[in-house]
């Protein structure tokens, strides 16, 4: 009876064991991370160069704009000295010159701004999809199986500083980074 209660017990505890190992296999625990957007973005490397190129590009439209607006001001003077010498003839030509150069300068404002909105738009998609890149290899890397991004609207309500993984995937990012990606 004594040798049946010892098997009975190793084989209690051959089962529990083996109960125990299949539990811990089959409860994964999940390796989370949060970043803040926001941050991450601006301090990117690749948004910090593609904000210096549109600011390049705006900086040319708007040296554009006031040559366009001078030569206006130029013609609006001209305008103004032919009235005062009476010369009909003048007046009605340079008058008609600036009509035409400040419907010029008005469609080139619009363009303008159209096109500073397109290229900040593209520009953003752009740096989202190379920090979404980043985001994907960084989690393959450090063995997460999910990194929820928090934007300005703060979706997540509560996060503990240990799963705030913005600044390690910062400096990651930014190592990873090869310029004009």
């Amino acid at each position: 009876m004594k040798k049946n209660t010892s098997y009975i017990a190793i084989l209690l505890s051959i089962l529990i064991g083996a109960y125990l190992i299949n539990e811990k296999r089959s409860s994964t625990s999940y390796k989370i991370g949060v970043i803040q957007m926001e941050k991450l973005v601006y301090d990117y490397q690749g948004m910090k160069e593609a904000t210096k190129k549109y600011n390049t590009k705006m900086d040319l439209w708007s040296n554009q704009a006031d040559s366009i607006e001078t030569n206006l001001k130029q013609l609006y003077n001209q305008v103004r000295l032919d009235s005062i010498n009476g010369n009909q003839e003048e007046i009605m030509k340079n008058q008609q010159r600036f009509y035409l150069v400040q419907r010029s300068y008005y469609e080139f404002k619009q363009n303008i701004d159209q096109k500073a909105q397109e290229e900040d738009q593209k520009m953003t998609i752009g740096v989202i999809n190379q920090l979404k890149e980043h985001i994907k290899a960084y989690a393959q890397q450090e063995g997460y199986q999910l990194i929820i991004s928090n934007t300005q609207l703060q979706n997540v309500g509560y996060v503990e500083a240990e799963i705030d993984v913005t600044d390690e995937l910062l400096i990651f990012a930014n190592t990873s980074y090869q310029g004009n990606e």
